[in-house]
């Protein structure tokens, strides 16, 4: 997993997000216990906006050292159009390491009230 990441997608858009933890200098894929992907205002916040963690489901292995967790449309739905900021943060009995990155949503025309038919006017 590179050291500067970046999801950039539309509010209220259902986004599948795929990593891949490999060991030091690409060596053998240490034991994970726990990760949490946090999305956050800035990185000075407290409170995150949501959060994905692999011990609650959110997040799940699909392969030897790749996971995936998806950003679903209740997650953002409620968020303005603007650039926050997230982390990947891996856990093991001998690993702690943060992966730091840019999330961006950008606009898009149909929110979920319109889905619903509510008419927007």
């Amino acid at each position: 997993m590179s050291k500067k990441l970046e999801i950039s997608m539309p509010r209220g858009d259902l986004r599948p997000v795929a990593f891949r933890v490999v060991g030091v200098d690409g060596g053998e894929t240490p034991e994970i216990t726990e990760i949490y992907a946090t999305f956050k205002r800035s990185f000075r916040h407290t409170e995150y906006l949501f959060q994905k963690r692999l011990s609650t489901g959110d997040i799940e292995q699909i392969g030897e050292g790749s996971y995936q967790f998806s950003i679903l449309p209740q997650d953002t739905d409620s968020l303005p159009v603007d650039s926050y900021v997230f982390d990947i943060e891996v856990v093991g009995p001998d690993l702690k390491q943060t992966f730091v990155g840019d999330f961006v949503l950008t606009n898009e025309a149909t929110y979920a009230a319109n889905e619903e038919g509510v008419d927007g006017a």
